[in-house]
């Protein structure tokens, strides 16, 4: 857990063995996040809970959980003064292979901080379902393995067919005009 996160750029982490959810079927890890510019408690919570499904009969799988809390989310976000993504582009990242996994969700997650509208595949599904996903993203970041080895990435526009070659330093320093 910590290094996935670690890898999405998120260092404000912090256990505490006292928290408590108050469902009686968690039997693992749970967790809250919170917004630390705000006094609102926790916007989601959850964890992992194994026996619940042997509740309804399906002995053969454990499952993980969150909810969050919507007015506290909207809260948050207005106090942020951040926007919906109605008007916004949705893009989406898509890595070739299983090694570019990695990278490409720490590039997904440096393009959120630039307030950016991010899809990628957390499932690791082939490249072809993963564009096929992507069929309602205007822009496509394509980590593939010679571009990326020489600090590039690809990016597409889906509606023109046009792509070209980026390197990853400049699609940070430039990510509202690559993508507008």
């Amino acid at each position: 857990m910590f290094s996935s996160l670690k890898n999405r750029g998120v260092e404000n982490i912090r256990i505490n063995f006292g928290i408590v959810r108050g469902l009686d079927y968690y039997s693992g890890i749970v967790f809250e996040a919170f917004d630390s510019s705000s006094d609102y408690g926790a916007l989601v919570g959850g964890g992992r809970y194994d026996s619940l499904p042997k509740a309804f009969g399906r002995d053969d799988f454990g499952a993980t959980g969150v909810a969050g809390g919507v007015e506290r989310i909207i809260l948050s976000l207005e106090s942020q003064g951040l926007q919906t993504s109605e008007n916004k582009t949705s893009i989406s990242v898509l890595y070739i292979n299983e090694e570019l996994a990695k990278p490409a969700m720490n590039i997904a997650s440096k393009l959120r901080e630039k307030g950016l509208i991010i899809e990628i595949d957390l499932l690791g599904r082939s490249f072809k379902k993963q564009i096929e996903n992507a069929s309602n993203s205007k822009f496509v970041v394509i980590v593939a393995p010679k571009e990326y080895s020489s600090g590039q990435v690809i990016i597409k526009n889906m509606s023109e067919g046009k792509e070209s070659a980026v390197q990853i330093e400049s699609l940070f320093s430039n990510a509202k005009t690559l993508f507008s």
